[in-house]
């Protein structure tokens, strides 16, 4: 399977909220991290090393919000044929309150030995904070 289609299919596993699918996709060790913060510091956000806390976050996100559709997606695969970037429009659903969550996304899709081995997510923060009540700054 090409970065093309782990990358589709891991996309399109995130919109079915198939958490099995998912982690078939996703290497022995896998690691998803979430750059941007809402407090504007340079680490990363949020972090998620190996397979437990990988599909714990995935997981999360499922119990969160009723739909995630990732839509307008443009996939770009890097020279080195084991990298993709996506542009995406979320459009989700807050299970809880049904309020609707749109945010611009960018995905960095790394894969090793046939799997997704790194997911680095970047979002607006501003947007998910003012979804989620979380302070800024």
């Amino acid at each position: 399977m090409t970065i093309k289609d782990l990358t589709d299919a891991y996309l399109n596993a995130l919109e079915a909220q198939n958490l099995e699918t998912v982690s078939s996709l996703l290497s022995d060790a896998p690691a998803i991290d979430i750059p941007f913060s809402s407090t504007g510091e340079p680490a990363p956000w949020f972090t998620f090393d190996g397979r437990e806390q990988a599909l714990g976050y995935i997981a999360t996100i499922f119990k969160t919000f009723s739909q995630v559709k990732l839509v307008e997606r443009a996939t770009y695969v890097a020279d080195d044929g084991k990298t993709a970037f996506v542009e995406a429009k979320g459009d989700l659903i807050q299970r809880n309150t049904d309020a609707s969550y749109r945010n611009a996304y960018v995905f960095k899709l790394s894969m090793q030995d046939g799997r997704i081995s790194h997911v680095r997510e970047y979002a607006n923060p501003v947007t998910f904070a003012k979804l989620m009540g979380i302070p800024l700054g």
